[in-house]
């Protein structure tokens, strides 16, 4: 049998393109039935030749060195495509009505960034009313390039959360905003769902329209139907007053978009107020679609960004959509912003991006170390006083 590979993402360089694969065991059915992560990724440069072989999303067998052939109508890719045709059947039966509940007079409100190497991770926490309510925009646990979990990192900022807003060991994640099914971004559901903390009365944002069928996926959307959670899916019109999705709308979504650029676009807003733009790894390409009338007027508006893409130039370039003198996602940005920078530095070729660095400047807030590059476990944020600390 022929060594099966995953196309987990391809990544465009200045001068190369690397694909990270994941493989495909030759017997599935046991991680099937098991619910198993399938965890082993390999690195592989895409020759100029292999371009049109090697595409986000597709099986391909390794033949040679260097050397891939199509392979999706291998018998355990299709077993994977008829598993996520059934589930997604099974999870459009889920999805509910956007609730109308919008919560204001917030008293307190902090983010936190975990660090969990090449990856994406926050958390929201806010006090309305004497309640406290615990958000998350993706939700990562493991460094498929590095190879390495982050579960440690994870139970430290949750322990913190405790301590910092004395609850008691039972807390919620009251709603989940997924940006886009890459593993760096959600690999950490099944995490929270063993620890209890994502249940049927968790909210999930999870767009129902991608066109992927991958294994890890496929048990991350097992584990949300068997629990009966419920599903929004993350287009503009299914914006509230606190959840304002810029991007992108249902009407000119488009399931062949790279992965990235099919990335949601949340904009978490209290009290009539932008605080922070989350974009996932939107490129350019979903830069230019989303709509003006939604990106100028919040993004120009927000104090806090999630820079895209973790720091890469195809996650911070422009075209001059919104108005001639946009380059960069920087120029579309309040001048005194402050952007949070998430991932792990040199993951890869162009992260982080000198560019980047540079445009942003002083402005940049790390979730992997702090302003004397100690390593630390997360970023917290005080949203409303302004300050923050690496712990």
């Amino acid at each position: 049998m022929k060594t099966l590979y995953y196309v987990e993402s391809v990544k465009q360089l200045e001068q190369s393109t690397i694909a990270f694969l994941q493989y495909i065991p030759k017997n599935i059915k046991k991680w099937e039935l098991e619910n198993k992560d399938f965890k082993r990724y390999v690195r592989r440069t895409v020759e100029q030749r292999q371009k049109d072989v090697i595409q986000e999303g597709m099986y391909v067998y390794a033949v040679n060195d260097g050397e891939y052939e199509i392979a999706n109508e291998d018998p355990r890719a299709l077993q994977i495509r008829r598993r996520y045709i059934s589930l997604i059947e099974d999870l459009e039966q889920q999805q509910r009505e956007l609730p109308q509940s919008t919560y204001d007079n917030i008293s307190t409100l902090y983010t936190y960034h975990v660090n969990v190497g090449h990856g994406n991770h926050t958390l929201i926490v806010f006090q309305s009313n004497n309640n406290t309510h615990i958000w998350m925009v993706d939700c990562s646990d493991f460094d498929y390039i590095q190879h390495s979990k982050y579960n440690s990192n994870i139970d430290k900022c949750i322990n913190h959360v405790k301590q910092n807003f004395h609850l008691n060991s039972s807390i919620h994640i009251d709603v989940v905003m997924l940006t886009h099914p890459h593993y760096d971004h959600f690999s950490g559901f099944q995490y929270y769902i063993n620890q209890g903390l994502i249940d049927a009365n968790t909210n999930v944002y999870i767009n129902l329209k991608y066109n992927i069928a991958n294994h890890n996926y496929n048990n991350l959307l097992q584990r949300l139907y068997v629990l009966g959670t419920q599903i929004i899916e993350p287009f503009t019109y299914n914006s509230n007053n606190n959840i304002n999705i810029l991007y992108p709308d249902k009407k000119t979504f488009h399931s062949k978009l790279s992965f990235n650029n099919q990335s949601s676009v949340y904009n978490i807003r209290f009290d009539n107020k932008s605080y922070f733009v989350f974009p996932g790894d939107l490129e350019k390409e979903g830069w230019n679609l989303m709509d003006v009338r939604k990106c100028l007027p919040y993004m120009s508006q927000t104090h806090y960004y999630a820079i895209s893409h973790h720091g890469s130039i195809n996650g911070h370039l422009r075209d001059g959509v919104c108005c001639r003198c946009i380059n960069s996602v920087k120029d579309c940005l309040f001048p005194s912003a402050i952007t949070v920078l998430m991932g792990r530095d040199k993951a890869y070729s162009g992260i982080y991006s000198p560019k980047v660095l540079a445009d942003f400047n002083s402005r940049i807030l790390f979730s992997e170390k702090d302003s004397l590059n100690n390593s630390c476990s997360f970023l917290e944020i005080n949203l409303i006083s302004g300050t923050y600390k690496n712990l």
